[in-house]
């Protein structure tokens, strides 16, 4: 997950902040310039711990929207370890978001 560009970093950002659009078209994940993934990945799970507790329903709607495995997030949800449900939720947001622009990036150059 560390092998990205500041390009990347700034890519993953901005796909972040679209998929955490409110209803009034303003993102809950301002699209900030973090420089290094671990400080975006901060960021990320304290918003990611501000849905959980004061509204989960939007939290489900962006994961939905951001196409989370709902495999992954019930056996994340089921689990015994409650506590590290944001910095998990994260790590897969961040993860799926890379998966999206590799396949962009394939796509750009001919490759699929």
């Amino acid at each position: 997950m560390n092998e990205l560009n500041n390009e990347d970093i700034k890519s993953l950002q901005k796909f972040v902040s679209k998929d955490f659009i409110k209803d009034d078209e303003s993102s809950l994940i301002p699209n900030n310039d973090f420089e290094k993934l671990e400080e975006f990945k901060k960021y990320l799970i304290e918003k990611l711990t501000d849905l959980l507790d004061n509204n989960f329903n939007s939290l489900v709607n962006i994961l939905y929207r951001i196409d989370i495995s709902e495999q992954k997030l019930a056996e994340l949800f089921g689990g015994r370890n409650r506590e590290n449900i944001p910095e998990k939720l994260a790590e897969m947001i961040i993860e799926r978001q890379i998966q999206k622009i590799n396949f962009r990036k394939q796509y750009r150059e001919g490759k699929l």
